[in-house]
């Protein structure tokens, strides 16, 4: 899926955003869930696993769709179970 301009700089504005929103794993919610260790072992791999309050769940659907290339460019691409484990996670976790 290719972004228009106007979908890279709300993914833009959506990462600066969550950028100072990092935060440990034994902060995140659902800690122990299955769904919360993916998102940190598939996500946290390259950067800072953010707290899925720091965005709401439209932002965080922007936000996977938008690194989704980028994971798959880097060898590491999501299967369709895992997109929608930590989907489903972020959502369920997001900020208002």
């Amino acid at each position: 899926m290719r972004l228009a301009p106007e979908g890279w700089r709300i993914a833009l504005a959506v990462a600066l955003i969550a950028s100072a929103a990092g935060c440990r794993e034994s902060s995140l919610p659902e800690a122990g869930d299955d769904a919360a260790r993916l998102y940190v072992e598939r996500c946290g791999a390259c950067h800072v696993a953010y707290n899925p309050r720091s965005m709401t769940a439209a932002m965080w659907t922007v936000q996977v769709d938008a690194m989704e290339p980028r994971m798959a460019q880097a060898g590491r691409p999501l299967s369709e179970r895992e997109r929608r484990a930590i989907l489903d996670y972020l959502t369920r976790n997001a900020g208002g």
